[in-house]
């Protein structure tokens, strides 16, 4: 499953790996968004298969941040 960015921002924080295993609701990642951090869940359990952002990265709505399968 894509992980989406919902609104643009910046991604402050990545929480996990490539091949790390997660639970739903387990924290991906945080973004910085309207000067304030939303984390960002996982909606499934399984595992992480790609990482497609980084620290610092700057994102826009609908940008695919992570894949969870």
């Amino acid at each position: 499953m894509e992980i989406k960015a919902r609104v643009p921002g910046m991604i402050v924080d990545v929480k996990v790996n490539e091949g790390d295993h997660v639970e739903v609701k387990d924290v991906l990642m945080v973004m910085e968004a309207m000067k304030m951090e939303q984390p960002i869940p996982s909606p499934v359990a399984g595992e992480v298969v790609e990482l497609r952002v980084q620290k610092g990265d700057r994102v826009r709505s609908g940008d695919v941040l992570a894949v969870v399968e």
